[in-house]
């Protein structure tokens, strides 16, 4: 709490900031890497199953593996017309996409404004430290230093935030666009039989 005080009105917007950083970043976590597109192995046992009639044990194993997946797999493996399935397998797998993309625009902001909130910070701190010492008939260097590192806090403190948030915000976006392409090339290779 020392520090929280120490670094001034704009440690407050970035230890809000930082919680909910956290906490998008423990839910985006945990939604990634429980909800994995099955393996090329899986599909090549799934695709197998299906194509020799045997959808509704290929349905059940996506339930099992990858539930997250099953309103893809329930199309792919449909009596629909080629043309129509097509349709409903990107309207559905935009959907699932939608729903894995959820929140990175907020660490998106997170990232571009916590440094700025920082600096804007630190300019404060840098405002009351010049202020003070212009206020004082004495001049003590002393007391310029201790503003300044005071101001610095808060620059810290952004930074502490965005760095982490930045490193995290990468990580989902590989793992949404490797989740995409593993999409397509699933529903591909089963519409072109190449699995």
């Amino acid at each position: 709490m020392n520090i929280l005080q120490q670094g001034g009105l704009m440690m407050w917007p970035l230890l809000i900031l930082s919680i909910a950083s956290f906490a998008v970043v423990a839910e985006r976590f945990v939604i990634f890497t429980t909800r994995r597109f099955p393996t090329t192995d899986n599909l090549r046992d799934l695709f197998t199953l299906a194509r020799n009639g045997d959808k509704e044990a290929a349905l059940e194993l996506v339930e099992n593996d990858a539930p997250t997946y099953l309103p893809l797999f329930k199309i792919l493996f449909s009596d629909s017309p080629e043309k129509e399935k097509g349709q409903e397998l990107q309207v559905a797998g935009e959907s699932l996409l939608f729903s894995l993309s959820r929140r990175l625009d907020f660490l998106s902001t997170v990232v571009a404004t916590a440094p700025l909130i920082g600096l804007l910070g630190t300019v404060f701190g840098m405002i009351e430290a010049f202020s003070r010492l212009s206020a004082s008939n004495n001049v003590d260097i002393t007391m310029l230093a201790g503003g300044i590192w005071q101001a610095l806090l808060t620059t810290a403190a952004g930074l502490c935030i965005t760095i982490p948030t930045l490193l995290a915000h990468g990580w989902f976006c590989r793992q949404h666009e490797k989740t995409a392409y593993a999409m397509q090339r699933a529903s591909n290779a089963f519409l072109e039989q190449e699995l």
